[in-house]
């Protein structure tokens, strides 16, 4: 499968060599810079991460052509689903035709969601979840400090940022921060990334940001993990930034 065809990259999961891709053609896998659909369910999955289980776990839009994923005057919701083999194949595991994460981020006790309303949920280990706060903007990413759990910080697709100091109850936008879309914790404080691939970092979400760099293109998705830093561009390319460069993971003649 060419990058043409992925389309919008929502999520990546990285596990050493394993590279896990959410993309509105549903998930792929990098298998020696080829991109490769996973199972034969095809879910317009907007939000990936994986669980403190070890499971992956997604949301966003199912694909309807299954009527296990059909509700009868119900938006077209996946609601919390989850994958014990890798993305092969799908449970539901809750809000099915109610909820559209767009952001999902594991915390020590279960996840923390944000919907497609800015609505901020808070799941426990087994998957039953709750709202417990908002945000005024529609969720494009979420990332909480490895430092104090507590900490949340959310970016838009406009570029708005917000933090929140009671585990996503109550928020501050911060008005003098970059266009931000994407947002990562790093080992000193923040990175993110705005649409144009701009680089910022700050000491915390309060700043003042530095401009750090740039990406090789627009971007879709930033990934901070113990392997580097990782950026998914708008034209369906994968880099992962090694020093001061960036290395393209997709072969663009596949």
């Amino acid at each position: 499968m060419p990058p043409s065809q992925i389309g919008h990259v929502h999520d990546l999961v990285i596990d050493e060599d394993t590279v896990l891709v959410a993309t509105h053609r549903g998930l792929v896998r990098l298998d020696d810079g080829s991109y490769r659909q996973v199972g034969d369910e095809v879910h317009d999955l907007m939000a990936m991460t994986r669980d403190p289980g070890g499971d992956i776990v997604a949301s966003g839009h199912p694909d309807l052509r299954l009527e296990e994923y059909r509700v009868d005057g119900a938006p077209s919701f996946l609601g919390l689903a989850r994958s014990s083999d890798e993305g092969v194949t799908w449970e539901v595991v809750g809000l099915l035709g109610e909820a559209d994460f767009h952001a999902i981020v594991p915390i020590d006790d279960g996840l923390l969601a944000g919907d497609s309303s800015g609505n901020i949920w808070r799941f426990d280990l087994d998957g039953d979840g709750q709202p417990v706060g908002s945000v005024p903007f529609d969720i494009n990413d979420l990332a909480v400090s490895p430092d104090d759990p507590a900490v949340v910080v959310a970016a838009s697709y406009e570029g708005d940022l917000a933090v929140s100091d009671d585990a996503g109850q109550t928020w501050e936008i911060e008005r003098e921060a970059p266009p931000i879309i994407e947002i990562e914790w790093t080992d000193r404080g923040v990175l993110g990334a705005t649409a144009d691939g701009e680089m910022w970092a700050a000491a915390s979400p309060a700043g003042p940001f530095e401009r750090v760099g740039a990406a090789p293109g627009e971007v879709d998705t930033l990934l901070v993990s113990d392997d580097g830093v990782w950026a998914a561009t708008h034209d369906g390319q994968i880099y992962r930034q090694e020093n001061d460069s960036w290395t393209p993971l997709v072969r663009s003649d596949d």
